[in-house]
C-alpha cells in the first residue's frame, strides 16, 4: 500500500487501512465515552482485555484502536484518517505516500 502516518514523534508504516481506522475510532471512542471522567485500572484493564482480543476485527485494526484510544488519553495526536480520506488526512493526521 505505501501509505504512513506520523503519529507523535514516529512515523508508521502501513500495510492496510485497518490501522488508520482503528487509530481513529479508538481515539473517538475515548473522546466519546471517556474523556473527562474518572477512571480506574480496572476501567483501563477492561478496555484493553475487551479489546486485544475481540475476533471481529483484525489485528492491525485492534492495534489501531487501543493506540487511538491511549493517544486520546494522554491527550496527544488527533483522530487519525478514515479509509478512504487520505487525500484530506493533512489536516487530522500528517500522511506521506
Amino acid at each position: 500500500m505505501g501509505e504512513r502516518i506520523v503519529l507523535g514523534t514516529t512515523t508508521v508504516d502501513l500495510s492496510s487501512e485497518d490501522f488508520s481506522r482503528g487509530y481513529q475510532e479508538g481515539y473517538l471512542r475515548f473522546t466519546t465515552y471517556y474523556q473527562g471522567k474518572p477512571l480506574t485500572d480496572a476501567d483501563v484493564y477492561g478496555f484493553l482485555a475487551r479489546n486485544i482480543y475481540d475476533s471481529m476485527t483484525t489485528d492491525r485494526y485492534r492495534a489501531g484502536y487501543i493506540m487511538g484510544w491511549s493517544a486520546a488519553l494522554h491527550g496527544q495526536g488527533r483522530p487519525g484518517p478514515t479509509v478512504g480520506s487520505y487525500a484530506n488526512a493533512q489536516q487530522q493526521v500528517q500522511v506521506q505516500a
